[in-house]
C-alpha cells in the first residue's frame, strides 16, 4: 500500500525544485561571466599586439593591467553569485519551514469532510505544479551544464531551403 501524496509534501517538492532551479541559474551566470570575461580579455591582447603605435614593454602592461580590471570583475561576479546563493538557502529554508509550521497548525483538520474534499480537489493542480516545476528544475540544470561545458559553442550554419518553384497560372 502506498502512502497518499498530501500537498505538503507536493509543496515542499515544488520549492525544491524551484530553489535548485536557481542556484541552477545562478551557476550558469556565473559560469559564462568567468568565460566572457576571459574571452574578451583574449580578443583585447590580441587588438594590443596588433597596434604598431605601442611600443612592446607598453603593451604588455597595457594587457597586465586589463587582467587586472577583469580580476576585479571576476570577484564581483564570485560575490553576487555567492550572495545569490546564499539568498537562495535562505529562502527556500524558510519557505520549507513555514509550509512545515502550517502543517503541524492545521494537522487537525485531516480528519474533517470539508477539508479533504477540498484537498483532493486541489491534489490535480498541485501534481500539475510539481511537474512545471521539475521541468523547470531540468531545464535549468541543463542550461546550467551548457554553462559550464564546452569553452566555445559554435552555431551551426542556417539550413537553407530549397527554392521554390513557381508555377504558372492557368488562364
Amino acid at each position: 500500500m502506498s502512502t497518499p501524496v498530501t500537498l505538503n509534501a507536493i509543496a515542499a517538492d515544488v520549492v525544491g525544485h524551484y530553489g535548485n532551479a536557481a542556484k541552477s541559474l545562478v551557476s550558469a551566470y556565473r559560469a559564462t561571466s568567468e568565460r566572457a570575461l576571459d574571452a574578451s580579455g583574449n580578443r583585447y591582447a590580441k587588438l594590443v599586439a596588433r597596434a604598431p603605435f605601442i611600443g612592446e614593454d607598453r603593451k604588455s602592461q597595457v594587457v597586465a593591467a586589463e587582467r587586472r580590471v577583469a580580476a576585479v570583475v571576476g570577484e564581483g561576479v564570485k560575490r553576487i553569485a555567492d550572495g545569490y546563493e546564499r539568498a537562495i538557502e535562505r529562502i527556500s529554508g524558510q519557505t520549507l519551514k513555514g509550509l512545515e509550521a502550517f502543517a503541524e497548525r492545521t494537522d487537525w483538520t485531516k480528519d474533517m469532510f470539508v477539508v479533504d474534499t477540498v484537498r483532493r480537489i486541489n491534489l490535480p493542480s498541485a501534481r500539475l505544479s510539481l511537474e512545471i516545476a521539475s521541468r523547470i528544475d531540468e531545464a535549468a540544470s541543463a542550461l546550467s551544464a551548457r554553462a559550464e561545458g564546452a569553452s566555445e559553442v559554435v552555431a551551426k550554419p542556417a539550413a537553407k531551403k530549397p527554392a521554390a518553384k513557381r508555377r504558372q497560372r492557368a488562364a
